[in-house]
């Protein structure tokens, strides 16, 4: 499991522009999926997820970013998480296992 911090930026942009309503929730996720295939290519059978803080003990993956931001009960918490890891200086953790 690698902490891929290189990709931290483009992940954070994509974050980013969907958080500002500047690309759709697809849109958003094939950016991610893009990323993913990139790094696929020296291993596929592992995936792209992330942590939202330093504490946070779930590994979010990009299906469950589209689950809970497409269904309305857990939409706000995640959005709101998102919204954290990016304002804050290294809370956005991004591990490809």
């Amino acid at each position: 499991m690698d902490n891929l911090n290189l990709l931290n930026h483009r992940v954070s942009v994509a974050f980013s522009s969907y958080l500002q309503q500047h690309i759709t929730l697809d849109q958003f996720i094939l950016q991610l999926e893009r990323i993913e295939a990139q790094l696929k290519q020296n291993n596929s059978q592992s995936s792209l997820w992330f942590k939202f803080a330093d504490d946070d003990s779930l590994a979010t993956t990009i299906p469950d970013l589209k689950k809970d931001l497409s269904d309305n009960r857990n939409r706000e918490f995640t959005l709101e998480r998102m919204r954290e890891a990016i304002n804050l200086e290294n809370e956005l953790f991004i591990y490809y296992s």
